[in-house]
């Protein structure tokens, strides 16, 4: 059996490799959030039934139509380390911005239906079915995800 020395030499070791593997996409740049986001902040809480603490949240930009995530090319990307990422092109979309929160307010990775679809329509396809009601389908981006 190791010794306890060695034990924790593997532990450091291991813990050090894997220190730098979080979500760092290429030119991102952190930003003040504009004080609108508090508001959809609000509303996000409200559809969610969930409440979050919005000045934890560390926002960043990455400019550009998307950047690289996991799944592709991502025009927002949530992180549990309480930070966002955002195409800057998709910093000023409401459901971009607003999918990305209520993943911060879950604390978790995924899409369950509810929350995301019914009762708070923000992806791309509940989205643009509850804005077609209102006789507005905003344009989606077919390559661009959301995560």
């Amino acid at each position: 059996m190791p010794s306890r020395a060695t034990l924790l030499l593997l532990a450091a070791l291991f813990a050090g490799l894997f220190a730098g593997c979080g979500f760092e996409p290429a030119g991102d740049s952190p930003i003040t959030p504009p004080a609108l986001y508090r508001e959809w902040w609000s509303k996000t809480e409200a559809c969610s039934g969930r409440s979050g603490n919005f000045d934890r949240v560390k926002w960043f930009v990455v400019e550009g139509s998307g950047f690289a995530c996991r799944g592709g090319t991502c025009a927002g990307h949530w992180e549990s380390s309480h930070e966002i990422f955002l195409a800057g092109d998709f910093r000023n979309n409401e459901m971009v911005v607003r999918h990305e929160m209520l993943h911060e307010l879950l604390g978790r990775p995924g899409h369950p239906d509810p929350p995301f679809g019914d009762g708070c329509p923000l992806t791309w396809s509940t989205w643009n079915a509850d804005r077609a009601a209102l006789g507005h389908v905003p344009e989606r981006p077919d390559s661009v995800r959301i995560d």
